[in-house]
C-alpha cells in the first residue's frame, strides 16, 4: 500500500505539473495581445521617439502607460520561464554545466534539442532584461526596452513551438 500510494502522489504530482505548463501556455496568447494593446498607446508601430518621451516623463499618465508595456513583457516572459522550469522537471532535465537558474534549464534544453541556440540565447537576454526591470535598475534605457519588447514579440511564438514539440519528444503531451 506504500508503494500504491507513493505512486499516487507522484502521478498526482505530474498531472498538476502538466496542468501548470498548459495553463503558462493559455496564458501567453492573452498576454501577447494585452502587450500589443498596451504598444498601441505609443503610436503605429510601437513609435520609439513616444516610447522614449513617456519613459521618461514624470507624468503619472505615461509612466502608467510605460508600466503597462513593462508589465506585459515581464508576465510574458516570467509566464515563459515557468514554463520551461516545469517543463525540465517533467522531463527530469538537470540544468546544464551545473548552472542555476533559468540560464542553466535554458541551456539543457537547448543541449536536448528543444531550443536553437538562437533562440536559447534570445530567452536568455530577454531574461535578463527581465530582471533588471523587476528590479527596477536605472541603467536600462528606453530604447533597450523598446528593442526587448520587439525582440519578444517577434520570437515567443517559434520558442514556444519549439518548446512544445521538444516536451512531446519527451512524451509529455498537453
Amino acid at each position: 500500500m506504500d508503494g500504491e500510494a507513493k505512486a499516487r502522489r507522484e502521478e498526482d504530482a505530474r498531472a498538476t505539473a502538466l496542468d501548470r505548463v498548459d495553463e503558462r501556455l493559455e496564458r501567453l496568447a492573452a498576454r501577447r495581445k494585452a502587450l500589443r494593446r498596451a504598444m498601441e498607446s505609443f503610436g503605429d508601430g510601437f513609435d520609439a521617439s513616444a516610447w522614449a518621451r513617456a519613459y521618461e516623463s514624470p507624468d503619472p499618465d505615461d509612466i502608467n502607460s510605460v508600466f503597462a508595456v513593462t508589465g506585459g513583457y515581464l508576465a510574458l516572459v516570467n509566464n515563459t520561464a515557468e514554463a520551461l522550469r516545469t517543463g525540465a522537471k517533467l522531463t527530469d532535465l538537470k540544468p546544464a554545466h551545473s548552472t542555476t537558474g533559468i540560464a542553466g534549464i535554458v541551456d539543457a534544453i537547448r543541449e536536448d534539442g528543444g531550443l536553437t541556440s538562437g533562440q536559447a540565447e534570445t530567452f536568455t537576454e530577454l531574461y535578463r532584461t527581465r530582471n533588471r526591470l523587476q528590479h527596477s535598475s536605472p541603467d536600462i534605457e528606453a530604447d533597450e526596452v523598446h528593442r526587448q519588447v520587439g525582440l519578444l514579440l517577434r520570437h515567443l511564438p517559434k520558442l514556444v513551438e519549439s518548446y512544445v514539440a521538444w516536451l512531446e519528444k519527451h512524451d509529455v503531451r498537453l
